[in-house]
């Protein structure tokens, strides 16, 4: 199924829901509402953020649908902003302080606004409609501050209500929830039709298809999906959305249920490093679709809590191997979709598109935690794949920049989590070279290394915990220069640069040259441990030195590999941070 056509059957269900708009509206952010009397004198203006936190938030509504508009003047219907609504604006008088006043081109916004209102409504009978158009009529800009309205509604969303105008159920109604006005959102676009790729019926075909919002990175007033906007994107002589004909009703289907998805209060998208992931669930029944979207998004980011990782765990474990028993929740067959979207100027780039069955998502994500799986843990619960990617950024005063991330990496190891193939080795190159610029080794990029190389060689060469039975040179060179650092650290405390510091890019790239230095010191060093307070320290070090000495080959390889690399660090990392009892004893 294409990408389009499952968003559009999503926004069908999401409309029988009551979670999208209908068709013509679009959820917008408002702040405030006009109410105007039936001969369009304004009465006040009431104010209808939320005040429940530190932050006021505007309400989202469902509006007549927004007109697009980047520097051209064009307004909304039955709502707008301040300077389209009511000609005035946010500017600073001759004290500094904020005021009512009109920018170079406010008086022409609120121009267009009645005039578009006055045209649209011309034989409009309704009631409020017809108030609506005497409040036009009547309304000049400085009765915003002869009213007393507050300077917090400037530039804000502002809709309209008619006063004492109540709906069915007794509430309070906005003028663009009267009946009256859904024939006049009715306007055709384009009289002529084709055929639409998406629902395969003949339809109008929408010229521009609606923006998409909330995608990381991209322009905040949103970015197409499907656009033509230059001739050589073209072709056939068509012009715009003539070369990818989706019909009018396909085109506000799949945008409206794409910008549901992104909304701030979805639980239903993420971000891996420079891509925004969308995920959702088809099912017999909604209980069992919420469900398997809620497991998705804790398997996506999972908990920290010791209780929660059992649980998710086992959860996981359940969906995976197809045990639902009486429990119609964990349905291993239930439909499960995952887009992954990226900024590209004014468009958007889609890094991955996966659908597939909830049981084989569970299996991948299962076969994911286990080969990031290592002892010490790098997580304190199970590994989120986000978390892979921070450990190839730049860190900054201990923070890690979410843009020094490899373009297309996060693409690349969503796509490996979600089909259950490798991780890529792009990803185990990134970390070697962050290691190298940074030194820092830890569980995260030791386990990174351990999942790579463990499934390219297709069998477990770096077990979980520390094997001192394994005789690959590499991952025995990496433990021998975590043996020698201690030895210099038991010798020389508090050095401000180690060998670790100096020379550890270098051993683990061309070993053959490095370690015959760091022997030569290692004796000096051990030799100055064991006349000192640290005697038994001294001797489990040498003890430690020849064992992994045995295993070794007299000639050191001269160039390890990518993969050799990654057996390197995790030897190195196995050897440094594994806790015994009678490592811990000697010291």
């Amino acid at each position: 199924m294409t990408i389009l056509t499952a968003l559009n059957q999503l926004y069908d269900r999401m409309l029988a829901e009551g979670k999208a708009p209908c068709p013509s509206f679009s959820t917008e952010k408002i702040s405030f509402e006009l109410v105007i009397a039936a001969n369009g004198r304004p009465l006040y203006l009431n104010d209808l953020r939320s005040h429940s936190s530190k932050k006021t938030a505007p309400r989202l509504m469902d509006v007549p649908e927004a007109v697009e508009r980047s520097s051209n003047i064009k307004p909304n219907f039955l709502w707008d902003k301040t300077a389209y609504v009511l000609g005035v604006t946010a500017c600073e008088n001759t004290e500094g302080q904020i005021a009512p006043g009109q920018g170079k081109r406010t008086a022409r916004e609120h121009a267009a606004f009645a005039a578009s209102h006055r045209e649209r409504l011309e034989a409009a009978k309704d009631e409020g409609l017809q108030a609506l158009l005497r409040f036009l009529d009547l309304w000049e800009p400085e009765f915003f501050a002869q009213n007393g309205f507050s300077i917090e509604a400037l530039d804000q969303n502002i809709v309209f209500r008619l006063e004492g105008d109540n709906g069915a159920d007794g509430a309070p109604r906005f003028l663009h929830e009267r009946p009256a006005v859904l024939p006049f959102l009715e306007v055709v676009k384009d009289e002529s039709t084709a055929l639409c790729l998406v629902t395969g019926m003949q339809a109008p075909i929408a010229r521009l298809h609606r923006s998409v919002k909330g995608v990381m990175g991209a322009q905040s007033s949103g970015a197409s999906l499907v656009s033509f906007n230059e001739p050589a994107y073209e072709s056939y002589g068509k012009s715009q959305g003539a070369n990818a004909p989706v019909s009018e009703q396909a085109a506000f289907a799949y945008g409206t249920a794409l910008n549901c998805l992104l909304a701030k209060s979805s639980k239903h998208n993420l971000r891996v490093g420079d891509t925004t992931v969308v995920f959702w669930a088809e099912a017999a029944t909604r209980e069992v679709a919420d469900f398997s979207e809620m497991l998705m998004g804790a398997a996506f980011s999972p908990p920290n809590e010791a209780a929660e990782t059992i649980k998710l765990r086992a959860d996981v474990q359940k969906v995976a191997e197809g045990r639902g028993g009486d429990d119609p929740e964990f349905d291993p067959d239930t439909k499960i979709y995952l887009l992954g979207l990226a900024p590209n100027a004014a468009r958007l780039s889609v890094r991955f598109w996966h659908s597939g069955s909830f049981g084989g998502f569970a299996r991948h994500v299962q076969r994911f935690w286990d080969d990031l799986s290592i002892e010490p843990a790098g997580w304190t619960g199970h590994p989120a794949a986000w978390s892979l990617l921070y450990e190839t950024a730049l860190h900054v005063d201990g923070k890690a920049n979410a843009d020094t991330i490899p373009p297309l990496l996060s693409g690349n190891v969503m796509r490996s989590v979600l089909t259950g193939q490798p991780l890529p080795r792009t990803l185990l190159s990134a970390v070697i070279a962050r290691v190298r610029a940074d030194g820092r080794v830890n569980g995260r990029r030791a386990a990174i290394c351990k999942a790579v190389v463990n499934r390219v060689s297709m069998k477990e060469e770096i077990s979980v915990s520390l094997d001192p039975e394994n005789m690959n040179p590499a991952y025995r060179l990496g433990r021998l220069f975590a043996v020698l650092e201690r030895a210099q650290e038991a010798a020389l405390p508090n050095l401000n640069a180690t060998i670790k510091d100096r020379y550890f890019a270098a051993a683990s790239a061309t070993p053959a040259r490095i370690f015959p230095l760091l022997v030569r010191n290692a004796n000096h060093h051990l030799s100055s441990v064991k006349k000192g307070e640290k005697v038994r320290f001294g001797h489990w070090l040498e003890k430690q030195l020849g064992m992994i000495w045995l295993g070794l080959e007299a000639d050191m390889p001269r160039v390890l590999t990518l993969e050799d690399q990654g057996r390197f660090l995790a030897g190195y990392y196995h050897q440094r941070w594994t806790k015994s009892e009678k490592n811990e004893n000697d010291q």
